[in-house]
């Protein structure tokens, strides 16, 4: 499965000629493989780069996985570079030629579907799942005592027996204990991968008794919740959750895009625009970068420091340094922000920050 690892690989490459970056989308519940290889060769018509052209389509015929959703290569057959990652997710179909690989649409990935848990709760125990990439794994479940077994004799019990008020109070006692099981067992599950957002599947009332017996630090990481049975099959969940990732990513990037736009018009710590997003980018004083998918311009980077611009300078503002013109001035800007190890979030629609200039940053100062 990619990782940060294969990501930060990608980050350090560069070429002396020119890398292939291809963005397929191969989902079979919507497209034929016929027609996925008919948009990649349509894609790849305006490419002039035979040997790395080549490489792709070689891969995709001999090697490639059919049944996965999305493929992602980066070729550089100069260089004797070749990778290839099959995702469990749809992804655009993108075609890019530049220096470096590009990262965007992969970052957005990232971004959205790694880290993740999901939980389905009962009265009476819990199945544990991690979320990452498109990949669904039921790695745990917890059982306690059955609850209906505490009903027999109900209001007729025997005398010095559980009966009425008795037999409901044992009932909210067992569903109590069973409740504090799963939620040491979940919170040893969450720490052990390394869980940063949470998912919880159930009734209301399930849902609300395990957020309320979960300690602020964990609450605070639950980001959706949604109907689902304990008896769910495993593609009913990865539906669910796949559904809920997207949709938990879409009101946080709206949310942060306000807030930077407001920070901005304060003259506090927020910015946008390009030129002053790249500025802030080079000063490391970037939290959260947030850019609109398919924005990219032209621009000019120094050669000493690799200070972006889109103005024609002559000399470095930062280290006095000449400037070379490059085609992708917002991709280096993402992948700079990454290196300073910030946060980027890539949009995919949202009308404010397109409004703003397409680039806007919250600031750590």
């Amino acid at each position: 499965m990619f990782s940060e690892k294969d990501l930060q690989s990608l980050l350090d490459y560069s070429s002396e000629g020119q890398v292939l970056s291809v963005y397929l989308n191969t989902d079979p519940t919507k497209m034929s493989t016929e027609s996925a290889k008919i948009q990649l060769r349509n894609h790849l018509k305006a490419v002039d780069l035979p040997e790395d052209v080549q490489a792709v389509e070689d891969y995709v015929t001999l090697e490639y996985d059919w049944s996965a959703r999305g493929l992602v290569v980066f070729s550089d057959q100069d260089a004797d570079f070749f990778q290839a990652y099959q995702f469990n997710l749809a992804v655009p179909d993108k075609v890019y030629v530049a220096k470096k690989p590009t990262l965007r649409p992969l970052v957005r990935l990232l971004d959205a579907f790694t880290g993740w848990s999901v939980v389905l709760v009962d009265k009476q125990g819990a199945r544990l799942f991690s979320f990452d990439l498109g990949e669904l794994s039921e790695i745990d479940a917890v059982a306690g005592d059955d609850v209906k077994q505490t009903k027999r004799g109900g209001g007729n019990a025997m005398p010095g027996r559980m009966g009425g008020g008795n037999a409901s109070a044992n009932i909210e006692n067992i569903i109590d204990r069973n409740i504090k099981e799963v939620i040491d067992s979940a919170i040893d599950f969450f720490g052990k991968h390394h869980v940063r957002r949470i998912m919880i599947g159930g009734t209301d009332d399930n849902i609300a008794r395990f957020k309320d017996e979960l300690p602020k630090t964990w609450q605070s990481l639950v980001i959706g919740e949604f109907p689902m049975s304990m008896n769910a099959s495993q593609s009913e969940v990865l539906e669910q959750a796949t559904e809920e990732a997207f949709s938990a990513k879409r009101r946080r990037n709206h949310g942060l895009v306000d807030q930077a736009i407001t920070l901005a018009a304060k003259g506090s710590n927020g910015v946008i625009g390009l030129n002053d997003t790249l500025h802030a980018i080079h000063e490391g004083r970037v939290k959260t970068l947030l850019v609109m998918q398919d924005f990219e311009q032209e621009g000019f980077r120094c050669k000493g420091c690799g200070y972006l611009t889109t103005q024609e300078l002559s000399d470095c503002p930062f280290c006095g340094g000449k400037f070379e013109r490059i085609e992708s001035a917002v991709e280096r800007g993402v992948q700079d922000t990454l290196r300073n190890n910030a946060d980027v979030k890539v949009i995919t629609q949202n009308e404010n920050l397109v409004k703003a200039g397409q680039i806007g940053a919250i600031l750590r100062y």
